[in-house]
């Protein structure tokens, strides 16, 4: 009878510390949770910080005073790489939501789902139309075709607006591995690009410069439209001979004859003055010395300047025309000056293998139109981890010159673009010829690699002028004769930013888009001269400094694809088995330690 007591006894005081225990853990966990509330806290355990947003695009989201509405495509049935897309988009989404305390609300949307064909391609329709991105999923040597359609892309809502946001980049002839990496290693920047559009005030001012027969505003619609976006975009004459310059000062000049001259400069430095960087792109025409002395001056007063110079005569509309042209030098006379700033631009052109080409009538006069490469095409592959450059695809670049820098130790130079390892410079004359497509190229003449043709330049700048009395003396303005602290961009190509267009349809197309390889090819071909040249600008402009997060680089932690197609039974059997195992052998050894623990 005092035993069966003492087991009761014992039960009762073995169930009061379980309730005990479990009372304990309950209270614990809610303690926790409100703690957690108070003190809430998220930490990047990741080596790269791959969660940890930039400053920058911490200052962009607190410049939102309304919600922002991000609506996402990238959802449905598709494979595995489009997943990880989504995966990493919806982690940085997390991201921005997390750090905006509810200005940015996000959703993903399958809008294509059980839709009939008919509704899918009036969808598809509407969306291209507002500049997403429609793509077809790659399929495997062991997959079926697919006939599906996948959006990587997102409209973002603000304000009534609409922004279309493109997540997947891709490059012709690119693995679709390689692009899926790259998107996501940019997804922030994307991201708040977007956002800086919905929020920009525009009070930077850039102008493209007139005057020097340079590229009109047809040629430059596309790029002009696109910085517009984010600054005040006008076009300045700077020709002091030009009457489309002069006359604006002409009133002035006429009552005061004596000091022409002086009107006249000083009413131009004031122009150029107003504005926070210069675009001088491809100018054919000769400067004058007062007009560079502008230009110098201006640069010494913080201006930014972009030069896209070409020193030679060479178009492909005469190549065409009459078979074989010489090429020229323009004598645009900047050299003196692009020198004391520290870099040369050459009188050569740059022949590479790794070229783009040029649309030609195929062999025996069948009239069918083919595409061969054209050795004055060279393809830029930017390389290293410079913002301007990084995570860019092909730039494409039509007779080119090669560029020097020179030993300037208060100017450092940043090498945006080169040739490839396969690539030789033509010292002008260079004789551009369509017979050089009949030729084969030999490797061996190619042994003259990474020729630059882009070059940030960053430091104190020294003015041409400094030692030059006569210009000074008779300078109306107050000259400066250095500057501490400026940047420019040298270029060595002049269409590097010029669209092509459709005069008849009176259609301007994409820079960077190729409309005869695209017509040749059966799909669109376009090469990174726009995020190129928006790069360079936000570089030397953007106060936001969210260009700077396209230095972040993220390590993603594949697997080997190959090792898993051939392991792929061993591991299945390996994570059906033993979590079972694991399961039954869990509950032997608590079934053991409970019958120790009350059998007595």
């Amino acid at each position: 009878m005092v035993k069966e007591k003492k087991k009761i006894s014992g039960a009762t005081q073995a169930r009061s510390r379980s309730l005990l225990q479990f009372v304990t853990l309950v209270v614990a966990v809610i303690v926790v949770n409100l703690a957690s509330d108070l003190f809430y806290q998220r930490f990047d355990l990741t080596k790269e910080k791959r969660y940890t947003l930039s400053e920058a695009t911490h200052d962009l989201v607190d410049r939102l005073d309304e919600t922002l509405y991000v609506e996402v495509f990238l959802e449905g049935e598709f494979p595995t790489e489009y997943r990880r897309l989504k995966n990493a988009t919806r982690d940085m989404l997390n991201e921005y939501q997390h750090i905006s305390r509810g200005n940015i609300v996000y959703k993903f949307t399958d809008v294509l789902g059980d839709k009939e064909v008919k509704e899918k391609e009036n969808i598809l329709q509407q969306f291209s139309g507002k500049g997403l991105q429609i793509t077809r999923p790659e399929v495997g040597m062991d997959e079926t075709t697919s006939e599906r359609y996948i959006i990587p892309a997102a409209l973002i809502k603000y304000k009534g607006r609409e922004y279309p946001l493109n997540l997947l980049k891709r490059e012709f002839g690119r693995s679709l591995d390689d692009d899926i990496n790259a998107s996501i290693e940019l997804l922030e920047y994307e991201i708040g690009n977007v956002i800086r559009k919905c929020i920009v005030r525009k009070k930077i001012r850039i102008a493209f410069t007139e005057g020097h027969s340079e590229l009109d505003e047809v040629d430059v619609a596309d790029i002009s439209k696109s910085l517009n976006e984010f600054y005040l975009v006008d076009r300045i004459n700077i020709n002091l001979t030009d009457t489309s310059c002069t006359k604006q000062f002409l009133g002035r000049m006429q009552q005061n004859p004596e000091k022409a001259g002086e009107i006249l400069l000083k009413g131009v430095m004031q122009q150029m003055n107003q504005y926070d960087a210069l675009i001088v792109a491809k100018p054919r025409l000769n400067f004058l010395d007062e007009e560079l002395f502008l230009i110098d001056q201006y640069v010494m007063s913080g201006g930014k300047v972009i030069w896209l110079a070409e020193p030679l005569i060479a178009e492909m509309d005469s190549v065409a025309k009459y078979g074989s042209i010489m090429t020229a030098d323009y004598n645009l006379n900047i050299n003196d000056l692009l020198f004391r700033y520290g870099v040369r631009i050459n009188l050569d052109l740059i022949q590479d293998l790794n070229c783009h080409g040029i649309p030609v009538l195929a062999q025996g006069g069948s009239g069918k139109p083919g595409f061969m490469p054209w050795l004055f095409y060279p393809l830029f592959a930017p390389e290293g981890d410079h913002p301007i450059v990084r995570n860019l695809t092909s730039v494409w670049g039509r007779f080119v010159s090669s560029i020097d820098t020179l030993p300037n130790k208060d100017v450092s130079k940043t090498i945006l673009l080169q040739s490839s390892e396969t690539s030789r410079k033509a010292s002008n004359p260079v004789n551009v010829s369509m017979e050089l497509l009949r030729l084969k190229p030999t490797p061996e003449m190619f042994r003259n690699p990474k020729n630059i043709s882009a070059v940030l330049l960053e430091g104190k700048f020294k003015s041409l002028f400094a030692h030059r009395r006569a210009m000074k003396n008779r300078s109306p303005i107050e000259f400066k004769s250095e500057v501490s602290d400026n940047s420019m961009i040298v270029i060595s190509d002049g269409d590097l930013i010029a669209n092509q267009t459709n005069k008849e349809r009176n259609q301007v197309f994409p820079l960077g888009m190729d409309k005869y390889a695209t017509k040749a090819f059966g799909e669109k071909v376009e090469f990174a001269n726009k995020k190129f040249f928006l790069n360079c600008v936000d570089y030397l402009c953007d106060d936001s400094n969210l260009i700077e997060v396209r230095s972040k680089k993220i390590t993603l932690r594949l697997l080997d694809k190959a090792k898993v197609k051939a392991e792929k039974s061993k591991w299945q059997a390996i994570n059906m088995i033993f979590p079972v195992l694991g399961l039954v052998l869990f509950g032997l050894i608590n079934f053991w330690i409970r019958r120790r623990r009350y059998a007595g």
